[in-house]
């Protein structure tokens, strides 16, 4: 018998800045490092005899937890990688709930029955994932491996060896399920436990404020116009060459994220949608635009005296590179290795 440990990653860019990431190569968040520190902790006692991951970054590093304590090589396994999403690759999830609802609702609730251009069909990744386990459970026989993946593919995965129904969303970020496997037939043991997370760290309960409003969450961007200047900040006006993406809630303005360079020339949120999370996605669309020109890093300038500016750019950042009594400097890498 083969005990296979299937992990989802740690919480990722995708997660927070409420992005279509399949396939994109993101970042995991500083919330997932703590995700993958526990994670650690969990499986410190536990036998793990050889460790897989699909080949993106954020599965790569979230096994970490289990190689690097372990001794074990990683073994990348591309046949572990998430859905591909095809033309909806990093696109903002407000943009897909206000451009093709019905195709949305078909991902999440009807995989077999969602295709859009360049997209993999629930055949075909739920396919290639159940031909990567069975190849790999019939490779360490009588050992346990730790295999780390996404929530899409999981959840196709599962539905098709195991007949249990489609959701995605019950893998919180590093949940943990337990299959065996002996005479070609997989057992389930527990699915998605992530008794390991507190609720601090816990993705799933972070989120769960907004997806109990049963209400409108996502952003969607578009390029500022002249008009859009009464939006803005009293103290910002855009410098010849700035960028800036107004935020819309559905069709309402929110506020607006602008690029100088390659620096955060200023986010802004209406002071009725502050505190509810919306910052990140503002900061993710200024990540996203600058990954796709080839930036390295995120330059942010933050006036010292902003405590909640730098409450919230420490939270994504961590500490300053430079500080004063004027201004406090950010650097945040982007960079996908």
């Amino acid at each position: 018998m083969t005990r296979l440990y299937l992990i989802r990653h740690a919480e990722a860019e995708g997660n927070i800045y409420r992005r279509m990431h399949g396939q994109y190569n993101s970042r995991v968040t500083r919330n997932g490092l703590r995700q993958i520190a526990a994670l650690e902790a969990r499986f410190r006692d536990v036998p793990i005899d050889a460790v897989y991951a699909s080949d993106l970054f954020r599965t790569c590093r979230t096994a970490q937890a289990l190689c690097v304590p372990k001794g074990l090589p990683l073994r990348p396994e591309p046949r572990l990688r998430e859905v591909s999403v095809g033309i909806w690759e990093d696109i903002p999830f407000g943009e897909l709930e206000w451009r093709c609802p019905q195709e949305l609702n078909r991902f999440m609730r009807d995989p077999e029955g969602w295709h859009v251009e360049g997209a993999e069909t629930y055949r075909q990744y739920s396919g290639r994932f159940e031909a990567a386990l069975r190849e790999i459970a019939r490779a360490h026989e009588g050992q346990s491996v730790a295999l780390f993946t996404h929530g899409c593919v999981l959840s196709g995965g599962l539905h098709r060896i195991l007949g249990i129904p489609h959701d995605s969303s019950k893998a919180d970020n590093t949940a943990v399920t337990l299959l065996e496997y002996e005479n070609g037939v997989f057992s389930p043991v527990f699915l998605y436990d992530n008794s390991h997370l507190s609720e601090a760290i816990s993705t799933r309960a972070r989120q769960r404020w907004w997806r109990q409003q049963g209400g409108k969450f996502n952003l969607r961007y578009r390029p500022a116009a002249p008009a859009d200047a009464a939006l803005y900040h009293p103290d910002f006006t855009p410098a010849p060459g700035d960028r800036v993406w107004i935020a819309l809630l559905e069709e309402e303005p929110v506020g607006y994220t602008a690029l100088s360079g390659s620096g955060l020339a200023c986010l802004y949120l209406r002071p009725e949608y502050r505190r509810r999370r919306f910052g990140d996605q503002l900061l993710g669309q200024a990540v996203s635009v600058l990954r796709a020109e080839g930036a390295e890093a995120l330059h942010i300038g933050v006036p010292t005296a902003n405590l909640e500016a730098l409450a919230f750019f420490a939270r994504h950042c961590g500490s300053p590179v430079q500080m004063d009594d004027c201004y406090t400097v950010y650097e945040m890498e982007i960079r996908v290795n």
